[in-house]
C-alpha cells in the first residue's frame, strides 16, 4: 500500500495527463499552485506533494532525512499513477528538481521531467562548514522580508533552516550528481536568469549532464530562484505547455 503523502490534487474531468509537483527546501507546495492552475486551465490534472518535514515546522524538518523527501515523492508519484492517466509529467522546482532528476533515475517511464532552477551544485564555503558548525548551533535564521519585494505571489517559508536538514540538502545534491548521467527521459529545464538564491549555471550544469536524447534548456531572463511565484512566469509558462506537447505528440 502507497503511504499516505499530503498535498494539493486537481482533477479536470477527462484529464489524461497528469503531473507531480514537487517544491524546494524549506518550502511548501503553495509554491508551485499558479503551476497547478496553469495545467488544470489547460485540461491537465495534477499533485503538488508536500515533502516530509515542510509545511509544518523547522523542528519537524530536523528529524527528516533527504531519504525521507524522497520517499514522499516516490509516494505521490504512485498516486499519481493510480489516476490511469495517458501521460505523466514531473515538474521540480530547486531541491524539487534535484528530487524529480533522482526519481527520473529509478521511473525511466516517466514521460517528461520540468526541471525548474535546479539545485544541485549548493553549499559553496558555507556547506562545507556546516557539519563543524551543527556542533554549536542548531540552525540559522532566513531573513524573509525580501519575499513580498521580489514575488508578486505570497509563497511558504521556514524562517529558521536546521543545519541538519542542511546537510542532508548537500548530501543529497551529490548523490543527485553522481546519478545524472542516467536520466534518459525527455526534460526542460528553466534558467531562472537574475537567480540570486541559487547559481543560474546549475541549469546548465543539469543539461550538459543528462543523457536524454530529447533535451531542452530556455533561460528566462530577469526571472528569479521561485519563477512560480515571480511575474516572469508569464514568460516561462508558454515552454512548458509547448514542451507537454512535444513530448505528448513523440510518442
Amino acid at each position: 500500500m502507497t503511504p499516505q503523502v499530503e498535498g494539493i490534487i486537481r482533477k479536470p474531468v477527462g484529464a489524461n495527463v497528469a503531473f507531480l509537483l514537487v517544491h524546494g527546501f524549506c518550502t511548501d507546495y503553495d509554491e508551485l499552485a499558479s503551476l497547478g492552475e496553469l495545467l488544470e486551465s489547460e485540461g491537465m490534472a495534477s499533485f503538488a506533494v508536500r515533502l516530509a518535514g515542510h509545511g509544518s515546522s523547522p523542528e519537524d524538518l530536523a528529524t527528516t532525512t533527504w531519504k525521507d523527501w524522497y520517499d514522499s515523492v516516490e509516494s505521490a508519484y504512485r498516486e499519481v499513477q493510480s489516476w490511469n492517466v495517458q501521460h505523466v509529467f514531473v515538474a521540480g522546482l530547486s531541491m524539487g528538481a534535484a528530487l524529480t532528476l533522482y526519481l527520473a533515475t529509478r521511473e525511466p517511464t516517466i514521460d517528461g521531467i520540468v526541471i525548474i532552477s535546479p539545485a544541485i551544485k549548493v553549499g559553496g564555503l558555507l556547506g562545507k562548514l556546516v557539519p563543524i558548525i551543527r556542533m554549536f548551533k542548531k540552525y540559522r535564521a532566513v531573513d524573509l522580508s525580501y519575499i513580498p519585494k521580489m514575488y508578486d505571489l505570497p509563497r511558504t517559508r521556514y524562517d529558521r533552516e536546521p543545519l541538519s536538514a542542511l546537510q542532508e540538502l548537500l548530501r543529497f545534491t551529490g548523490e543527485v550528481r553522481k546519478v545524472l548521467h542516467e536520466v534518459t527521459v525527455p526534460i526542460l529545464v528553466v534558467k531562472a536568469g537574475a537567480d540570486k538564491t541559487v547559481n543560474p549555471t546549475n541549469s546548465d550544469y543539469v543539461y550538459d549532464n543528462v543523457a536524454s536524447p530529447q533535451k531542452e534548456i530556455v533561460t528566462i531572463d530577469g526571472a528569479e530562484h521561485v519563477i512560480t511565484c515571480h511575474p516572469t512566469r508569464k514568460e516561462a509558462y508558454p515552454h512548458i505547455l509547448r514542451f507537454i506537447n512535444e513530448v505528448i505528440l513523440g510518442n
